[in-house]
């Protein structure tokens, strides 16, 4: 199981309203009542966009019609890109590159669709990529608050943490009310080991009433880390009623459960993990392969406390084909490696545990 630092977010995005006005003043190509005519379209795809989810396949195909009368729309690119964007598709977030940078190459100065990009960008694990177009939107718009949160939280995931605090403060002092910015430096906290900062950070986001689960998994996860289990149990149930198939949730609901000696709770947990958890092992987000070991290392953890060393054993194994490196893993198939008598397993794990240190190994 990871801490938080790991978890990947995706916040619902709102347009500041200077990028916003500025997609909205686009105007297309055509004259007269054809013109007006394709704003009045435009305008109903990109507010069905952001508040009819369910209409997301309509927005596509009144895209597209839209772009046969002009290919030259930047907008209406751009506008695309966000609805292959939203379809969370793997298969998709190609098309929503190309979109995207096609809007970019008619009109270079379209923050929008930047700053959507590098959304794509993260998604697909192209963190530096990411991190070169907000650096370029930023050219542009100076102090932006959104764009320093995704920045920030982008050095986070290039191992930048520290510099990830700088660009975040900077979010916050723009906009104190970026919920955004919060959490992304309630995970850089995080990484940097200040887990009470983290905390912090992370209380103050869902105090706010944001309705994000991962604002919830995330604080739920600092608190079973800091061994405030009960805290970190009723976040993290707070959570599953937002997003009550969110595998992550659940995992760390089971964490929580065994923490306290709860273990039929926790299998339970992990039950209704496990058919989302091979879900998303399925699409190829680069983030997703966190969930699989964070499931992989719970049912391992809670394998051992059923006494069920072998399949402990196997569990953890399977984690570490994922992340070779985590020493939390290590420690605890040297442990159950001396249990089974295996003198030379445990002391080869035991060692690999102590070399790769403590930064890894918090978890328990």
């Amino acid at each position: 199981m990871a801490g938080p630092s790991h978890l990947s977010v995706v916040l619902l995005l709102i347009l500041p309203a200077t990028i916003a006005a500025e997609a909205r003043a686009i105007a297309p190509q055509q004259t007269g009542d054809s013109r007006a005519e394709v704003q009045v379209r435009l305008k109903r795809v990109s507010s069905d966009l952001f508040t009819r989810t369910d209409r997301a396949a309509e927005s596509i195909r009144e895209l597209k019609a839209i772009l046969a009368i002009d290919p030259g729309l930047a907008e209406a690119h751009m506008l695309l890109g966000i609805a292959y964007r939203g379809q969370n598709s793997p298969d998709l977030m190609g098309e929503a590159v190309a979109e995207l940078r096609q809007a970019l190459a008619i009109d270079p100065g379209l923050a929008p669709a930047r700053l959507y990009l590098s959304y794509v960008y993260l998604d697909l694990g192209r963190v530096d990529r990411a991190r070169d177009e907000l650096q370029i939107a930023l050219e542009k718009f100076p102090g932006q608050p959104q764009f320093l949160a995704l920045l920030g939280d982008a050095e986070r995931r290039l191992k930048n943490p520290a510099r990830a605090v700088e660009v975040l403060q900077k979010a916050l002092a723009a906009d104190p009310s970026s919920g955004q910015a919060r959490y992304y430096l309630g995970l850089a906290y995080f990484d940097l080991g200040r887990r009470a900062d983290a905390i912090k950070e992370l209380e103050m986001v869902v105090q706010s009433g944001v309705q994000a689960p991962e604002a919830f998994v995330s604080l739920g996860t600092a608190y079973l880390d800091a061994g405030r289990v009960d805290e970190g149990l009723e976040v993290l149930s707070r959570g599953t009623h937002m997003d009550a198939a969110r595998p992550d949730t659940r995992i760390q609901l089971a964490r929580a459960y065994r923490l306290k000696g709860q273990l039929a709770q926790a299998e339970e947990q992990l039950k209704v993990a496990e058919p989302r958890v091979r879900t998303v092992v399925a699409t190829s987000f680069a983030h997703q392969p966190q969930v699989e070991f964070d499931y992989l290392f719970e049912q391992g953890m809670l394998a051992a406390r059923r006494g069920r060393r072998t399949a402990a054993v196997d569990a953890l194994k399977k984690a570490l084909d994922i992340e070779p490196d985590d020493a939390a893993t290590h420690r605890e198939l040297a442990q159950l490696y001396t249990r089974l008598g295996d003198t030379k397993l445990a002391a080869q794990h035991a060692a690999r545990a102590k070399a790769l240190g403590a930064a890894t190994g918090a978890r328990k």
